[in-house]
């Protein structure tokens, strides 16, 4: 009896046991069930939140109603519907995204730029804050807020923006400088409240070139003269586009400014010591022309080929070669320097040079003409012709009343006469320029250059 009845409590147990199991197992089904359809829904929501019609915009919404991120696409895509119905949605869409997220930057900015495209200038104040508190190191960020207050007239408030856009790094420094530029024409504002502290000169010098390349010579030279000097560049490439602007526009005064100053903060070297006298810059080419400044300056031409750094030189290790590599006849300048010089002074230019194989009778040879009135001076040596071993050549002339800077040349004019066409190869070394003795005859206004 006792055996039975154990069997059927066994049974019962077994059952009961069974049961639960079962149960268990429906309830696991079931809650798996309720666990895919969360699943598909937010795989549905995200893949409609993707589009930018604003049905399945709202599909979205409808199956993932806590997703900041679907309000703030739908806040953008209703912003810029012609449906003046549908686009009055945006501003709250956009609301509920920064309530239901509200450390995300872009949320804010999104309704910061919609605020203020409705006009609601206080809530674009509100949005444009709170971005700028979670993201103050973000360039783009301090780029949009300064924007903003430029364009809501609170320039105080944009150049201070901007000026930390600046201090970040280099992305936004070309735009940047444009916009305050347009903004705020004033050199002495941009470099007092834009230009960022400190002893970087990028941005004062992306302030220099970018005023350089306006025209805006005048502007950049206050820029150097109010940040530059104590910030100079530390290559002189960097500094070049600026200073051969100030010359090429006729202030080669200034441009003898910028020049000493690059020379005091050694940016650049002067040349081993020679004829202290001597107002040519390299002019024994022994030092590596800078190619711009007051230095040495080449422009490429057809037929020719420069060499300032090649050997033979007449004394020392370097002088300067031209090759006229294929026969012809042209004018070529190809080798120039801007010097400095007194008004109504003599001065005696010498140079030695060599040549070999010069084919036609209207030779290289030097010319001097007045930096800012060529036709008030026009002097040159006698051409080189045919192959001569290393010799003087030489010309006195006397400046005008109102010359401050000649341009020193290596020019070959156009043959008139036969043989026109030219070939060959000319040297040049030890070039030196200093005030004559005393003011005797041969000024070099009495001695012509070739013609034209």
């Amino acid at each position: 009896m006792t055996n039975r009845l154990f069997a059927v409590d066994t049974f019962a147990l077994s059952l009961h046991s069974r049961w639960r199991a079962v149960l268990f197992l429906l309830a696991l089904a079931l809650g798996g069930a309720a666990v895919s359809r969360v699943a598909i829904r937010t795989a549905l929501a995200a893949r409609l939140s993707e589009s930018l019609v604003l049905s399945d915009l709202r599909r979205a919404l409808a199956l993932d109603p806590d997703n900041p991120a679907i309000y703030n696409r739908l806040g953008i895509s209703s912003s810029f519907l012609p449906d003046l119905s549908a686009s009055s949605e945006g501003p709250e869409h956009l609301r509920q995204a920064v309530r239901l997220n509200p450390d995300e930057t872009l949320y804010w900015l999104n309704l910061a730029s919609n605020c203020e495209l409705a006009g609601d200038y206080a809530c674009a104040d509100e949005a444009f804050g709170h971005a700028l508190a979670l993201s103050p190191m973000v360039p783009r960020v301090q780029w949009m807020a300064a924007n903003y207050y430029l364009r809501t007239d609170r320039p105080a408030e944009a150049r201070a923006r901007f000026r930390r856009v600046l201090a970040m790094g280099p992305w936004y420094v070309v735009p940047t400088l444009h916009t305050c530029f347009r903004s705020f024409p004033d050199p002495e504002i941009l470099v007092r409240e834009v230009l960022p502290e400190g002893r970087d000169p990028a941005p004062r010098l992306a302030l220099l070139n970018l005023l350089s390349s306006q025209g805006e010579v005048d502007s950049a030279y206050r820029v150097w003269t109010l940040a530059m000097k104590d910030a100079p560049p530390s290559a002189f490439a960097d500094a070049r586009p600026f200073l051969d602007a100030l010359i090429r526009s006729g202030r080669p005064s200034r441009a003898w400014t910028v020049w000493q100053d690059l020379i005091r903060a050694g940016v650049v070297r002067r040349p081993a010591p020679g004829n202290p006298a001597n107002l040519v810059f390299n002019g024994d080419f022994e030092q590596a022309p800078l190619n711009g400044g007051f230095d040495w300056a080449f422009r490429d031409e057809p037929y020719l080929e420069l060499d300032a750094q090649s050997r033979g030189a007449l004394d020392g290790d370097r002088c300067l070669r031209v090759d006229f590599t294929v026969s012809h006849n042209d004018e070529h300048e190809p080798v120039s320097q801007y010097v400095p010089v007194a008004p109504q002074q003599t001065y005696t230019l010498s140079a030695y040079v060599r040549a070999e194989g010069i084919t036609s009778d209207s030779g290289p040879r030097l010319r001097v003409l007045d930096a800012v009135c060529p036709r008030c001076l026009e002097v040159a040596t006698e051409p080189v012709v045919g192959t001569r071993d290393w010799g003087p050549v030489s010309l006195t002339f006397t400046t005008g009343s109102e010359s401050h800077f000649v341009r020193l040349s290596v020019w070959r004019p156009r043959g008139r006469t036969f043989p026109m066409d030219i070939s060959g190869r000319f040297w040049l070394d030890k070039v030196v320029l200093v005030p004559a003795p005393e003011r005797t005859a041969n000024s070099a206004l009495a001695a012509p250059a070739a013609p034209h």
